[in-house]
């Protein structure tokens, strides 16, 4: 779906995910109050070993929300009152709560990560992203991002994160550990001529048989991991509709703020190699050049050139939340686009842009680092 009406297949498979996140959820509270029925009625050494045993298991199911890279660095209304009264303002204008928490980072493109399973947001200003786009631009991916979490924030999305994060504890629980040994060809070389003594073939057969019993159990953990990661594939497949229609509709609105050229041009921006990309590597390797300022001045690739990198890459997409780019560009030029009235003051793009880029002296030094020696 490309419009803002969405096919009864994708209602019905938004229903069929939040009936199955509902039994997920339901599943692990009849699972806290079976290990509470046992440790009542039970008596004895038994007790105290169900105890123990059930309070490992249900503390690593306990859910566990995504959180913020704490590299990221906060703004406060006080110190970046432009930036945050720019997004409050696109908010406004999409029709979604303002997010709880702004955050710089030297992550490639700005996102919106649900928090909590209260409807809370932190909004991650990616600001090698944010420097590459025009002011058009960067309004559109703003108002993308926070209308696109809007469905994520909301008590279905809650319902579907909260079960997600219980599968994955327990497919996590149901992952063989790797055991940490010292290096195969030390220890070989180390007991090779033990045989002459006596102990080198016993020695021999304990490591196979250490081997063969770790082996066996890692499998039966893998079987016994199956149903939950099937469970947990079919949730997010019959989620994933009811996100590619919110993306759908986020570009509309983003469309209709920042109008279908911004919104386009801040899609194929990301097409291929992102603007600014290989400047950035540049001026990472080349002693005393401004990151930052090499993106900035980057020089943008000819709208022929990304179509044609659209076209060899029509299934590429951001993530797996989002549907292809191409489908979403061919969207914006079917012209279903809403024509909006509401339209953010450029004054409050710009004191935001003065106050970001004024964080950028402070960043500069990592994201040198991150590019020439990764992220970590």
């Amino acid at each position: 779906m490309t419009d803002s009406r969405r096919a009864p297949s994708a209602t019905l498979s938004a229903v069929a995910a939040v009936l199955l996140a509902l039994l997920v959820v339901l599943a692990l509270l009849a699972l806290a109050v079976g290990w509470v029925a046992v440790l009542v009625l039970d008596d004895g050494v038994s007790r105290w070993i169900w105890g123990v045993l059930g309070a490992l298991v249900l503390w690593r199911l306990v859910p566990r929300p995504a959180r913020v890279d704490r590299r990221a660095v906060a703004t406060s209304r006080e110190e970046q009152p432009a930036v945050h009264e720019l997004v409050d303002a696109v908010a406004r204008e999409v029709g979604v709560a303002a997010p709880t928490r702004v955050l710089v980072d030297t992550v490639a493109a700005t996102r919106v990560h649900p928090t909590g399973y209260l409807g809370g947001a932190a909004l991650v200003v990616g600001l090698p992203e944010w420097t590459a786009l025009d002011p058009g631009e960067r309004v559109a991916g703003l108002a993308h991002e926070l209308r696109c979490s809007g469905v994520r924030r909301g008590p279905a999305g809650i319902l579907v994160r909260l079960a997600g994060d219980v599968l994955s504890g327990a497919r996590t629980i149901l992952t063989p550990v790797r055991a940490v040994t010292a290096d195969r060809k030390a220890v070989e070389q180390a007991t090779s001529t033990m045989g002459y003594y006596g102990p080198g073939d016993e020695m021999a057969g304990n490591l196979v048989r250490r081997q063969a019993s770790a082996a066996v159990g890692g499998a039966g953990m893998q079987v016994v991991a199956v149903p939950f990661r099937a469970l947990h594939a079919v949730l997010d497949r019959a989620w994933r509709p009811t996100l590619h229609h919110a993306a759908f509709e986020a570009d509309r609105r983003a469309a209709a703020l920042a109008g279908p050229a911004a919104v386009r041009g801040w899609l194929l921006a990301g097409v291929g190699v992102p603007r600014g990309a290989t400047a950035a590597h540049n001026a990472a390797r080349t002693p005393g050049a401004d990151v930052f300022l090499a993106i900035e001045a980057a020089d943008r690739p000819a709208p022929a050139e990304l179509r044609s990198r659209l076209e060899a890459a029509p299934t590429t997409a951001v993530d797996a939340d989002h549907p292809p780019t191409r489908q979403r560009v061919v969207a914006l030029e079917a012209g279903d686009v809403p024509v909006g009235d509401g339209w953010v003051e450029r004054s409050t793009v710009t004191a935001a842009d003065v106050e970001l880029f004024r964080m950028r002296a402070s960043l500069a030094g990592r994201l040198r680092d991150e590019l020439v020696h990764g992220r970590g």
